[in-house]
Formats: C-alpha cells, structure tokens, sequence
C-alpha cells in the first residue's frame, strides 16, 4: 500500500552496491573491418578497475586478467583498441606498450611495441598501424601520429609539429591519410584543423607526402570525426558555417569542400558511418541519414529511441553498431539495420547496459524532463528528475516541496545528458529531486552558447546553478524547496561547487556540497596540469596567471573559503594526475584553520585517480555523500 514520508527520508531499494552492479559501462566500441565482429571495452570496477575487451556477441572476454585495455594518452584516454582480421591491438595500462592478441582461442598477449613505459598509444589506425604516441610527461608532451610495425616491434615517426594529434584514418586503398590537429590555445571544439596526406609505402614503415588542409581555422573554426567515404571523399563534420557542427565532404579529385546537406542546421552532428549521422536536438540525440554523394539528401529517422547514442560504426552494408542510453530503460550496444529508401531501422539489443541484478527496480525510475528556462529573455538549459517511488504518495508534511541537488557537470564544455542514471534515482527514490544545470558554456547548443562560459568560467557557471534552483522553487514552477538545495560536481563541475559556496555573490545559497575531485585554485591547476587543458584556461579565464593575475585569484575557491558556510564533503583520488590531492588539502586546510573543523569532511581514496573506477570506492562515496545530506540538507 502506498504511504507518505517526508522527502529525503523514503526507503529505496536502490543502494550503494546496486549502483555498481546496475550498471555496465562501455569505453569503447569497434568492428574488425575484416570480418564484421563486433567488440568493445568494459571498465570491471570489482575487478581491480581492469578495463576488458569483450567478444560483444558471444558475451566471452577476450582480454585474460591482468591485462587492461586503457591508455592514458591526454589523461583521459580512450580509443586503446582495434581488431583486424581476427587479431586485436591494444594498449594497456600497467606498462604503456601495445599488444596484439588473436580473438579466439587461448592464446596470450605478446607485445609489438618497445618496453619504454615514456610513450603512451591510441587512436589506432590500419595500414598497417598508426598510432598518437605521447612522452608521459605533464606539460612537455610531444605528441606525435606514428607507425608501429608489429612484426619488428618497432616504432617510426610519422607526422609531428602541431601540439596535438587525433583520429587518423586511411582511405579504402591506403593511398591517402586524414587526420585532425590543433595548437595551443585551442581546445579541439574552438579551432582545429582536418588535413589529407599522400601515403608511400616503404619496407618498414610509411611517409606522408603532400599535405594539405581541406577545413578548419585555429581559434575559430573547429572541425571533427574525419572519415573516408571512397578513395577519394572524405566526410567530416564543422561548424564554420552557423556554430553548429555539420557535415561536409572533400573531393581529393577537385580539392574542393562542401556542405553535404541541402542547408546547415543548427543541431551539433556527431561521428557517422556511411552517412548516419547523431545530432543534438534539445540535450537529446535524433539519427540521421545523409546522402554523401551528389545528390546531398538527407533523411530524419522517425522516432528515435535513445536519448544519446555514441561509437556509431559500420558493420556492412546498411547497418551500424553503436553504443546507446534511454531515459527510462536501461541501454545498451545495438545494432541498426536500415531497408527501403525511407531507411526503415530495425534494432537489436546485442549486450544491455544493466545486468539482471537490477531487474525489478524499473518502477523506481524517474524520467527526465528537459526545461528551458530564461532570463533576459536568454535561455538556460536545465533537466529536472522529480522523486518517484512507487510506494510513496507523497510526503507526509503538508505543502511540503522536495529538497534539490543541483548537479554541475565537468568539462567544463561538456553536457549533462539525458540517460539513465542510478547514481541519480538512487536520490529521486528517497524523495530528492535532481536537477542537472547546462549551464552557459555547455556543449550541443551550438558555439555561441558554449562561448558565454569564455572569459566567464566562475562567473557564468555559478550564476546559472544558483539562478536555476531559484527559477524553478518559484511560480510558475514551484517544483522544489528553494531553502533546501545541494549541489554537487566532480572535477570543473567540483570546481563550479567549490566555487558557488565561496566566490558567488550569495556564497550561502546552497545548504550542502559535494566536491569530487575538485579544483580549488586556478592558479596551481595552471602550473600543473597536462598539456591537454593547459590553455584551456587561458579562454575560460581570459588570458593566464601571469597577465591576469587578479582574475585567477579572485575565482580561486581557496582564497576564499573563509567565506565557505555551507557544510562541505570532500572526496579526492590520491593518484589523480589532472587534479593533484594537494587542490582538495588546501581547501579543506583553509576551512579548518577559520574554525570551519564541523562543516567540512575529507576522504582521500588511495589507488583511484581523477574519477571513480573501484567498486568499493563507488560504494563507499555514495554512502558518504548521502549521509552529508541527510544530516545537512534534510
């Protein structure tokens, strides 16, 4: 029978351990391009954080333990693994080098690279490899593309100069190259550069002849997901023409670029294959068909069922396999076949994001709702999860409106998106609302609104969590309690946290925090952080700390946190190379020594880096984290 209780305080099956077992993760999605099978990379947080690489039909790991297909190329990796021919390459994370292993059978891996733990390897290529090679060093990385030939495990130089390198790919014939690049100060959304090369084949490695840029501008125009349609087309996406990212071909024929739609359209498109194509429609992703011949078609698939879907690759003919979430169900890998000239998809669940551990917990699932909000006439993107729990009517308090965390998302110009989270229905199930804030700066709502966070970031990111809790306690929402908000983030997301409860005009807005992995002096995360965001800040801020000294110390938390009254959790990794534990202990200090010993708690968690990846540590920063709003916020 339903009942009442106050919100915050409703039982819930869903608990720490079910948010680790409720949830399969996918780093990475690829097809041998020989044979059709389909693969991808599950990071295992119960099993020491390997990352596997699983035979994606037969449900059977292909990677034996101790092995770890992740890179740390940027810090943040990804792209660790290709399959060719029924052989799988690798990069794998204790020592850095590439390994190959045959699919089937039970062989083990043998590395083709040279044991020099210096050079980090990703984003891989045939022909018969090409690899971005890096020197594991914070701010001196060279980065390079590169080929590694596997029979004399040897690594030559390829193509070197610019400050960063990604997505290489050969045409069918292995006659031509393309591949992105960008400089300093550039983030690879604000100004990149796609350019095509002539590929010589020698006895043990290959050249490059003839480069040339076929689209992008440094600073201005930014250009992504190059791809080979033919020998002599190359599909890309850029949003030189309306701030949105559209698709466009190149002719090696005529030299010649166009848009490979009848008009661009102001919706972000992401990576295609054989001309299907996501784009960004209101924080959710619609498909695409676009015709990249002549004729410049394009056709909108009807009824899109997920909400994001990413990794889209071609498997043969007119189908893809892609990586995908829902709202209100679990996700998964899918595959899509498309038949008729109208494109009719056909779907097939092939692995489900969530294992039968959390069967019975649907009903627990509050759907997303997307919310425009505006000031100034000006719009603010945020997503509203409501609490829900099938056996609760309601709160027993009269007028009684649920208390709200608001959630911060990193990047700090990436996006909350609308998938399905147990981490998030863990709260709405007790009687929490959630709301996730894509704040001025957030991608998929096209360049101009990423641009409001330029010269901005603790400014515009604080104003916006703080202006959409208030928008949505008052009329015509009254959605939420106003006196009774969180909020939370990891990483920029920690630092926008950080940031509200010490630099905001109303520091004691919120009434609990959380940050994770949190940034705390902008002064510091410029001296030490990767190559990678090590200009970031000079857009985000407007210049570095040594021209605007003043701007970096008035939006560092820590030299404010005398004003820091809201009770604050602090989680930390105490291997996090991008945000050093030093960032968390000085903030934490700080509050301490101005009396604040009661309102702030810090946990250092050894052997996890910049984001969660252990199952204990999942469970435990839950728990944590839930226990600082029952006693603070509830």
């Amino acid at each position: 029978m339903a009942q009442t209780a106050p919100y915050g305080k409703w039982e819930s099956p869903i608990t720490p351990e079910s948010i680790v077992q409720g949830s399969i993760s996918f780093a990475d999605l690829f097809v041998d391009s020989v044979n059709n099978n389909i693969y991808h990379i599950e990071p295992r947080s119960e099993d020491n954080a390997r990352y596997v690489i699983v035979d994606t039909l037969s449900q059977r790991d292909v990677l034996p333990s101790p092995y770890s297909a992740r890179t740390g190329v940027q810090e943040y990796g990804g792209a660790a693994a290709v399959a060719y021919g029924g052989t799988l390459y690798f990069s794998n994370s204790a020592d850095n080098r590439v390994y190959s292993i045959k699919a089937v059978g039970n062989a083990q891996p043998e590395p083709v690279t040279p044991d020099n733990p210096k050079y980090r390897y990703a984003n891989f290529a045939i022909h018969p490899f090409w690899k971005i090679t890096r020197i594991d060093t914070p701010q001196t990385v060279v980065t390079t593309l590169c080929v590694i030939n596997t029979t004399r495990k040897a690594v030559f130089p390829l193509v070197a100069g610019a400050d960063f390198y990604a997505a290489p790919v050969f045409n069918p014939s292995g006659t031509k190259v393309a591949w992105q690049e960008w400089y300093h100060p550039d983030m690879p959304w604000e100004g990149s550069v796609i350019s095509v090369a002539d590929v010589l084949v020698q006895a043990d490695t290959i050249l490059v002849l003839n480069k040339t840029r076929v689209a992008g501008e440094l600073l201005t125009k930014s250009v992504s997901y190059p791809r080979w349609v033919s020998d002599t087309t190359l599909a890309f996406t850029s949003d030189e023409l309306n701030g949105f990212q559209n698709p466009f071909t190149y002719s090696t024929v005529t030299a010649s670029t166009e848009l490979a739609i009848p008009e661009s359209i102001k919706e972000d498109f992401g990576n295609g294959k054989f001309g299907a194509f996501t784009a960004f429609r209101d924080g959710r992703n619609v498909l695409y068909i676009v015709s990249l011949s002549d004729k410049k078609g394009i056709v909108q698939i009807k009824d899109f069922p997920f909400s994001v879907a990413s990794r889209v690759v071609q498997r043969n003919g007119q189908s893809i396999v892609f990586g995908a979430s829902k709202s209100d169900t679990p996700g998964g890998i899918f595959s899509c076949t498309f038949s008729g000239s109208s494109f009719v998809p056909s779907y097939q669940l092939l692995k489900s994001s969530s294992p039968q551990a959390t069967t019975g917990n649907e009903a627990y699932i509050s759907p997303p709702q997307p919310i425009t909000l505006y000031r100034d006439n000006k719009p603010l993107y945020v997503v509203y999860y409501a609490p829900k729990n099938p056996n609760y009517t309601g709160s027993s308090i009269p007028g009684e409106k649920p208390p709200c965390i608001v959630s911060a998302h990193g990047g700090p110009t990436s996006m909350a998106a609308q998938v399905l989270s147990w981490g998030k229905l863990y709260y709405t199930s007790r009687g929490y609302a959630w709301l996730d804030v894509n704040y001025g700066g957030s991608s998929g709502y096209g360049r101009e609104y990423i641009s409001r966070l330029a010269g901005n970031w603790g400014v515009v990111d604080i104003q916006d969590c703080q202006d959409a809790a208030k928008l949505l306690a008052a009329a015509p929402h009254s959605l939420i309690d106003g006196a009774r908000v969180a909020v939370e983030g990891g990483s920029a997301g920690g630092f926008t946290t950080l940031a509200s409860l010490s630099v905001a005009p109303e520091p004691g807005f919120f009434k609990a925090a959380t940050s994770s992995y949190g940034i705390s002096d902008l002064v510091s995360l410029a001296q030490f952080t990767h190559k990678f965001e090590l200009r970031y800040m000079d857009k985000l801020l407007g210049g570095t700390p040594q021209e605007i000294p003043d701007v970096y110390a008035a939006r560092s938390p820590v030299n404010h946190a005398d004003r820091i009254v809201t009770p604050l959790l602090v989680l930390q990794g105490a291997e996090d190379k991008v945000v050093l534990p030093e960032q968390a202990e000085k903030i934490v200090n700080t509050i301490i020594e101005h009396g604040g010993a009661d309102r702030v708690k810090y946990r250092l968690f050894e052997g996890e880096g910049h984001g969660w990846r252990r199952a204990e540590t999942i469970k435990e920063a839950v728990q944590l984290e839930h226990d600082w709003y029952d006693k603070h916020l509830l």
